[in-house]
Formats: structure tokens, sequence, C-alpha cells
């Protein structure tokens, strides 16, 4: 039996700046939903004083845990530690920017149980981001839908949402920046319907991403493994 019945996962990489502010709003707000959740904080790696505002909040708020990452293991690796780790019946992902409301991963997980979804994701319909990354998301998720014919949108958009039957079934294993299409591609493949909820992408409360043109490349490639079976 699970010990939640939600578990987030947070990776955080020299987050201290913000982490504190994005982790209390959503305790605050999973509190006020009378949930019975986790909130588990990977450090992956991080060389900021991320730690430190990690034990400070866990004393606050036992419901928080922590996981430490010795060396960073890139975006997909904190998570996929991190589903090792947590003891939801549901489990999932946001971002410790901040750019993800949390109100959202509430809706999105009512969403699921009132209609019998295993797995769920957000769609930014508002981005509060630079044209470039706007125009870099349009590119990508063209090419994805031309690869990956779906009903599905914005295939990288956190937060996400699935069940542990539908973990297992999943088995995802992308340490990159490509583990969330990796989860919409596997959920096509397991014939698995995704529960999709529009949201707002809120602007980074500091700092700034860590993905760049190496990333795209490595999603391009990754896409066409996938999608000649290679993966």
């Amino acid at each position: 039996m699970s010990a939640f019945e939600l578990s987030i996962i947070v990776p955080a990489y020299n987050e201290a700046n913000h982490l504190e502010a994005v982790i209390s709003e959503m305790s605050d707000v999973f509190d006020a939903a009378h949930l019975d959740y986790e909130i588990l904080i990977v450090n992956n790696g991080s060389r900021d004083s991320t730690g430190e505002v990690m034990e400070k909040l866990q004393a606050r708020n036992p419901r928080i845990t922590r996981l430490y990452l010795r060396e960073n293991q890139q975006y997909g690796g904190g998570i996929l530690a991190g589903l090792e780790k947590a003891r939801g019946a549901t489990i999932g992902w946001a971002h410790a920017d901040g750019q993800a409301n949390p109100e959202d991963i509430v809706r999105l997980y009512r969403e699921m149980k009132t209609k019998g979804y295993e797995i769920g994701k957000a769609v930014r319909t508002v981005r509060y981001e630079s044209p470039w990354r706007k125009v870099q998301g349009r590119i990508w998720f063209t090419i994805f839908r031309t690869l990956f014919p779906s009903p599905y949108r914005d295939v990288n958009a956190t937060p996400k949402l699935l069940t542990r039957r539908a973990a297992e079934i999943l088995k995802l294993d992308s340490h990159d920046w490509f583990l969330d299409p990796e989860l919409v591609i596997r959920a096509i493949r397991h014939r698995i319907p995704i529960c999709e909820v529009e949201t707002v992408w809120r602007s980074r409360k500091s700092g700034s991403t860590r993905a760049h043109l190496l990333t795209g490349l490595e999603f391009l490639k990754n896409l066409l493994l996938y999608r000649f079976g290679l993966k």
C-alpha cells in the first residue's frame, strides 16, 4: 500500500535562490486542497546552498522529503531517481523554478481521478517566456507531431502525473531533457490515454533555463531513434 495518495518530485540543481518560495507555495496549495501528499525534492548535484534550503523546508513540513545525488544526473536522471524513491499511489514531477502553478497539479490530479485516467499532463496555453523560446517550442512540437501523430499537445509541458501501474508499464529511462516527450511516446505505444489540462506557464522565479541548442539536437536525435524503433 502506498504511503501517500500523491507524490510530486521536484528536481533541483542550484535552485537555492527561489526553492523555498516555490516549495512553500506548493505545500500551502496541497494543504488547502486536503491532499495526502509528499513533495520529494531531489538535490541533483547542486553546488550552492540548495541542500540547506531543503533541510529547512523539511524541518517545517514532514511531508517534504529529500534525496541527494552526489553528481548531477541531468534533468531526466534526477526525476528517475525520485521516481524510484517516491511513495505515492500517483507520482509525477514539476520544475523547481516556479513556472508551473501548483494549483494546476491539483486540478490535473483531480481530473485524472474523476475520469479514470492513469497519465496526465499540462498544456501551456499561455507562456510567459521569451519570443525565441516560444518559437523553439512550436518548431519542436511540429516535428514531434509529424513523427508521432496524436491528439496530444505541448509534450514538454509539466506537471506530469502517472499512476504506479502506468509507471511500471512505461519504464521511462531518459536521463536528459527527453524524459517528457518519452512519456508521451510510450503512452501512445501502450495505448494509455493521457488526460490534459490547460495551464498558464508563469515566469521563472529567478535564473534561466539550462536548455540550449545541444538540447534541441539531442531532442531531434531521440525523436528519430524512437520513430524508427531503435529505442
